[in-house]
């Protein structure tokens, strides 16, 4: 009686043979990229794959958060525009806790420890360009002036969402 070993060939698929034989001008080597993927644990839940730290910019600024400011109101002068924010005992807050950023065609003003909370007041896209924005503090309101860089009437304060 004699052993004998049984080899098992495997044979390859078609279409890893076809790469084999033409290499990078086989017709189906774009399908010849394995995923590299973690393998599937077999469970429905979502799991975590990777978590990375994100870190800011040591010369920027912490992101502040704040509610937004929803009631004010606003006029439209010849080359001005005024934004009227009223906010009850806001000129005792010190003028510190007051900040305006603005570029060009936005502005945001920020309210910082007024009554326990930060306020926000943002405008990403104005109707028209502006030259630029300063506030002043009132006892009881916030008037944000906005001076435009041409003389022509806003008739709302976004770009494209004109006002009926």
């Amino acid at each position: 009686m004699s052993d004998s070993v049984e080899t098992v060939e495997t044979s390859k698929s078609a279409l890893a043979e076809n790469i084999d034989r033409k290499g990078r001008n086989a017709y189906y080597y774009a399908h010849s990229h394995k995923a590299d993927g973690p393998v599937w644990d077999q469970k429905e839940e979502p799991r975590l794959l990777r978590s990375e730290s994100i870190t800011a910019d040591k010369g920027a600024a912490p992101a502040v958060v704040a509610a937004p400011i929803t009631n004010y109101a606003w006029s439209d002068e010849d080359m001005k525009v005024k934004v009227y924010v009223d906010l009850p005992t806001i000129g005792e807050l010190p003028k510190e806790n007051i900040t305006l950023d603005w570029s060009p065609s936005s502005f945001t003003l920020t309210v910082m420890d007024f009554n326990g909370g930060n306020l926000k007041l943002t405008y990403g896209k104005l109707f028209a360009d502006v030259e630029s924005v300063a506030f002043k503090q009132k006892p009881n309101k916030i008037i944000v002036i906005i001076n435009k860089a041409e003389e022509r009437p806003w008739p709302c304060m976004n770009a494209g969402t004109p006002s009926k």
